[in-house]
């Protein structure tokens, strides 16, 4: 995790004032069940703004994959509440990006990748993270394939990440 931190008062309003990142090199994996969000071990980031009046720009990557090529959803969530998701239409999960269907095939992937400009209206620490849903009884993988063996190049290992801009109000 990398952290800058510019002085605010010298710079004009649009300017980068701090900038935080985490990578994920290693793998995740869990069977939340359908409409269940869990948080990804590993892609969460804190940031404290320096005004009431700035906002964070917030960009994403998760390289996922499921067991039968099943559906995954990835949200962004600020601290407890989840931003940047779609609106409410029945009983559907509410996410931030989501994919896949991948035609059943274990070998396949997505990328799911968002950005969102948030107003968190403090200067108190704020966490962002991810978290992750999918269908009732598949398994979610996060930066590698549901099928994961060595014979083949298909089944490489990826890196996920968060990374949180400061930006002058």
């Amino acid at each position: 995790m990398g952290l800058i931190r510019l002085q605010s008062s010298s710079l004009p309003s649009g300017s980068v004032l701090q900038v935080v990142s985490t990578t994920k090199t290693d793998t995740w994996s869990d069977t939340p069940g359908a409409g269940v969000f869990l948080d990804i071990t590993g892609l969460s980031v804190a940031i404290t703004p320096t005004s009431t009046t700035s906002k964070i720009l917030v960009t994403f990557s998760t390289n996922v994959s499921a067991n039968g090529g099943s559906t995954t959803g990835v949200r962004l969530v600020r601290d407890s509440t989840p931003i940047s998701i779609g609106d409410a239409a029945g009983s559907r999960p509410l996410s931030t990006t989501g994919g896949g269907g991948n035609e059943g095939a274990d070998w396949n992937g997505d990328v799911l990748a968002s950005s969102f400009l948030d107003s968190p209206a403090t200067t108190s620490s704020v966490t962002y993270k991810l978290q992750l849903t999918g269908n009732a009884s598949s398994t979610q993988y996060v930066n590698r394939k549901a099928r994961d063996s060595n014979s083949t190049a298909e089944d490489m290992r990826m890196t996920s990440h968060i990374t949180v801009m400061e930006i002058a109000g």
